[in-house]
């Protein structure tokens, strides 16, 4: 089984990626192959068509993308949206290669506004992808942390949580098995 936790932070500093650090950290600590995909760190170009010319850095994120299995996706909410780098990322995939994977969120917002909008919207990109949502995201805001750090140790248990339940549903739905 293969995990791809994909933070959609642009942002240098960004609480995002401290969860989906977690997120990854956790996964790791399985029986599963991990792999991280940060797109403030993948400088991806804009998806201009499948018949466009891309370099080995697209090629190979396309790869890792369309051979995963269980997706753990971190966004932050930008203005009650999620994050335009993870729909761009997906742009590039061709929809039908995702069939039977399971994908659960992390969401990250200045306050409690706008999460289920942004639940939706990912609940929505994963749909259309034929991947098979985990109904219940994890939260957090900036309450939730002391400057870059995590202060909320109850997020840290919900992202571990949301980690094996979202496994547990790929499981469930897939025809490839199971760990």
């Amino acid at each position: 089984m293969k995990i791809t936790v994909v933070c959609g932070s642009l942002r240098k500093n960004s609480l995002t990626r401290v969860l989906t650090d977690i997120a990854f950290e956790h996964a790791r600590s399985g029986c599963h192959q991990v792999k991280y995909i940060d797109l403030g760190k993948e400088k991806l170009p804009a998806f201009e068509g499948f018949e466009a010319d891309y370099d080995e850095l697209v090629l190979a994120l396309v790869k890792e993308i369309e051979g995963t299995d269980v997706f753990i996706i971190g966004s932050p909410v930008y203005n009650g949206c999620m994050a335009s780098a993870i729909k761009n990322l997906f742009e590039f995939v061709d929809y039908k290669v995702l069939e039977g994977s399971a994908a659960g969120f992390i969401i990250k917002a200045a306050s409690n506004i706008s999460f289920l909008q942004v639940h939706g919207q990912l609940q929505d990109l994963m749909n259309y992808f034929r991947v098979v949502s985990n109904p219940r995201s994890v939260h957090a805001t900036d309450e939730d942390f002391e400057g870059m750090n995590l202060k909320n140790q109850k997020i840290k248990q919900r992202i571990a949580d949301l980690v094996d339940k979202t496994v547990g549903l790929w499981g469930k739905v897939s025809k490839k098995g199971r760990c």
